[in-house]
């Protein structure tokens, strides 16, 4: 499988698994309100926050696949070596925050009722949360340096690079919303920002596979006539 292809893949894997932590994630605990009621929503939506935990580690694998294949992809074709690094760089550091939220999340769900201690439930949520702002971060940087990236190889138009851009910063300042879920106020910058960034990467794998079809050598058909004769 050609690496646009399966870059494409992993990207479109990343899209599928962001939409699904969306959705587990949009009702979840606040960690603006009191211990106590973060333990309470924590102990009553324990199943959405367990499937949640498992969607961000399958985004932290499929981040960590999109980026190095973003980066392998920029240093073949004649790219910046310093971009296709901070493309690699931040995929694996999104990949590690993502996977840390997962692991924090999951273990205050799975130990809700062991826990006694609603400060205790807090800080790990808490922890949770602040992982997730990091996420954000890093993937901000990434997306804003894979257009960079790949509109110095030709890949995309400098139009579509500066919108990659844009969605990076709107993403990055975004955000910073996950330490007050639906309760802040930019939720409607971090609905915007996670829409941009959707967007972008489902047309940045639209493109690559486009490149990969472009690519693939033509299979040459025996003709009817010379196999008659």
């Amino acid at each position: 499988m050609r690496i646009e292809r399966w870059t494409a893949v992993a990207g479109l894997a990343l899209i599928a698994s962001v939409i699904g932590g969306v959705v587990t994630e949009s009702i979840g605990p606040d960690v603006t309100k009191s211990a106590a009621a973060l333990t309470a929503k924590v102990a009553s939506d324990r199943s959405d926050v367990l499937i949640n935990s498992a969607l961000h580690i399958a985004a932290g694998v499929a981040v960590l696949f999109f980026a190095a294949g973003l980066a392998t992809l920029i240093v073949e074709r004649g790219g910046s070596h310093a971009i296709a690094r901070v493309v690699l760089a931040s995929g694996v550091t999104t990949a590690a925050a993502s996977v840390l939220t997962a692991v924090l999340a999951a273990t205050v769900a799975s130990s809700i009722h062991q826990l006694h201690d609603n400060q205790t439930v807090y800080l790990l949520y808490r922890g949770a949360t602040t992982s997730a702002t990091a996420t954000t971060i890093f993937f901000a940087v990434s997306i804003a340096a894979t257009a960079i990236g790949l509109t110095g190889i030709g890949l995309l138009s400098r139009m579509w690079g500066r919108i990659g851009l844009l969605a990076a910063a709107v993403f990055l300042v975004g955000g910073f919303d996950f330490l007050a879920p639906d309760a802040g106020p930019l939720s409607s910058v971090q609905a915007l920002g996670g829409l941009l960034a959707i967007l972008y990467i489902i047309t940045v794998s639209a493109t690559l596979l486009g490149a990969a079809r472009s690519s693939d050598p033509v299979r040459p058909h025996a003709s009817t006539r010379a196999a008659i004769s």
